[in-house]
């Protein structure tokens, strides 16, 4: 049932653009506030790690917040609950964040390599190897969490609000980590500290996440 649950997601989004739209139009905010607020001011990498990243992580936010919380409004939840495992649902739910987040990260990238000329990577596949771990935390984090505040009232303001302690690691260590490689052609050793925050971090939350999920789920 994975791939039903993926392609139906895929579908909607394709269809209603909500996703997409969303996640575009704040990194186009961000980038133009930057801009403005500071035109043609040299930034360190350090600002430039720090508001990446901080864009990312935002923007992921804006556009995955409806995963579940889309299913609650139409009524579709009852449905998949019949139809479907909970594993089935979550792994669905959790690839299709997951797709959304690395199409954030390359328009995040695209962005900020075009209007900001400080936005230098030297070394690109550990920055790539970065991206790929940060995509992959915030997917599950943003998945069970949306899953958890989905039959709340106030269910856009809880998200952040859960999120964003649970995902501080993930944004410290990647922001560090994303600094170095600005710095550095070869940054292997910089960063493998922030690589095994990350990769630790990554796989326990996934791990929490699915055991959780079929709790969650069925409550």
């Amino acid at each position: 049932m994975i791939s039903p649950i993926l392609r139906k997601d895929l579908r909607i989004e394709l269809r209603s653009r909500f996703g997409v739209s969303a996640v575009v139009m704040f990194l186009l905010v961000t980038v133009t506030t930057i801009l403005f607020s500071a035109p043609g001011a040299q930034m360190s990498s350090s600002i430039m790690s720090a508001l990446f990243w901080i864009a990312l992580f935002f923007g992921a936010l804006t556009g995955l917040s409806r995963s579940f919380i889309s299913e609650e409004e139409r009524g579709t939840s009852f449905l998949l609950r019949l139809y479907a495992e909970p594993e089935d649902i979550f792994w669905g739910k959790y690839l299709f964040n997951l797709l959304l987040v690395f199409s954030l990260a390359l328009c995040a990238v695209m962005f900020f390599a075009f209007f900001f000329r400080d936005f230098v990577v030297r070394d690109i596949g550990m920055f790539a190897l970065q991206l790929v771990l940060g995509a992959i935390g915030t997917s599950s984090t943003v998945t069970i969490l949306s899953a958890l505040v989905a039959r709340a009232s106030q269910k856009g303001a809880l998200l952040p609000v859960l999120a964003l302690p649970v995902l501080l690691p993930l944004v410290i260590a990647t922001t560090d980590a994303t600094r170095i490689t600005m710095e550095v052609a070869d940054s292997w050793i910089g960063v493998r500290g922030d690589i095994l925050i990350l990769f630790s971090f990554d796989v326990a939350v996934t791990l929490v996440s699915y055991v959780l999920f079929h709790f969650i789920w069925q409550e």
